[in-house]
């Protein structure tokens, strides 16, 4: 009788067993495989010297895997975070996660135990132990001296005048330049001067720069001719008739008569006549290709020259108000100039 309730317990036992290790094995497919090691490259070191952390994570390549962040390593710090490496083989993932930590006291420091979350599970690792080691100075080659007390240091003058004298050197230049360029007044050249002189200093210094050409000497009549004509042209423009230089020489005749015959000038026929003498003949050289003796060209540069004489003589006396249109009119002369020179608007 109590053979057969042994066997019935030893059953009991060998059943539950047997249960067990099934129901094992139906978990397993079930339960991942992790192994998470830490390490580090080196147990002692200088102050400030860094050492390397290692935190190598075996686990299923299923599985996520947090790493520790932030200032976990204390009493050491953590200098940097590396990126993490990764190599596969076969099913699972091996995951290498390296720190740079250091410490700048000396003594004995205990890294931490660092948490690993992997698959939402938390693993902990191993502390360690690190000695930090003070840095021996040699006292034979380096000299060790006592600290030295405080001393009261003069303070340094403001150098606030170099910089005054330099503002005022940047100024005086930009001043130089804008006087220099632009108030500054400059020397006219010859044509401005010319366009300054009276109608009458202007009309003989034409006849002056016409003998200086050399046109006769090179039979080029219609150019001594075009010339001779502005010269008594422009001076009546100016102070008889303001269309003298546009009109015929049958229009400018006519108008000189009437003025003539007006009293508005002295100026007899026999002058007029001689005026109106040259400016055909000189219509003639400039439009029908006549070509008159060189003589005759220069009695007609006489003539002219002369009739210049006796308009301006037979010219009333300027007024007031004309001598006034003078002085304006040499202001206009200067400010056009002046435009003209410097291109402006």
């Amino acid at each position: 009788m109590n053979t057969k309730i042994n066997y019935n317990r030893f059953g009991t036992i060998k059943a539950v067993i047997i249960g067990l290790i099934a129901f094992t094995f139906l978990l397993f497919p079930f339960i991942s495989f992790s192994q998470v090691k830490a390490s580090i490259d080196s147990t002692s070191i200088k102050i400030g010297q860094q050492i390397t952390y290692k935190i190598e994570v075996e686990t299923d390549t299923v599985n996520s895997v947090v790493f520790p962040v932030g200032q976990s390593f204390m009493p050491l710090e953590m200098i940097e975070a590396y990126k993490t490496d990764t190599t596969k083989q076969q099913d699972k993932y091996t995951l290498i996660k390296k720190y740079g930590l250091t410490q700048f006291d000396s003594g004995r420091y205990v890294i931490p135990k660092q948490k690993v979350i992997i698959a939402g599970k938390q693993y902990i690792t191993d502390s360690l132990l690190v000695n930090v080691n003070n840095i021996v100075v040699d006292t034979t080659k380096q000299k060790l001296y006592d600290i030295k007390p405080m001393i009261a240091v003069q303070k340094p003058a403001s150098d606030w005048w170099k910089y005054l004298l330099l503002g005022i050197l940047i100024l005086s230049l930009i001043g130089f330049i804008i006087y220099w360029f632009v108030w500054r007044k400059k020397p006219l050249t010859e044509e401005e001067q010319i366009a300054l002189l009276p109608p009458y200093d202007r009309a003989k210094l034409a006849l002056q720069k016409l003998d200086e050409s050399n046109y006769l000497a090179y039979d080029k009549y219609k150019e001594y001719y075009s010339e001779l004509t502005l010269a008594i042209r422009k001076y009546l423009d100016e102070k008889v008739y303001d269309r003298a230089l546009e009109s015929t020489t049958d229009e400018l005749i006519t108008r000189l008569e009437i003025l003539s015959d007006g009293n508005q000038i002295e100026l007899t026929k026999d002058h007029i006549k001689k005026i109106e003498s040259v400016l055909k003949r000189a219509d003639l050289v400039k439009f029908a290709k006549s070509a008159p003796d060189v003589e005759l060209a220069k009695i007609d540069r006489t003539v002219i020259d002369q009739e210049i004489d006796y308009v301006k003589e037979a010219l009333p006396e300027a007024s007031e108000e004309e001598k006034l249109l003078d002085i304006e009119y040499k202001k206009q002369q200067e400010k056009k100039s002046f435009v003209k020179k410097y291109g402006l608007q």
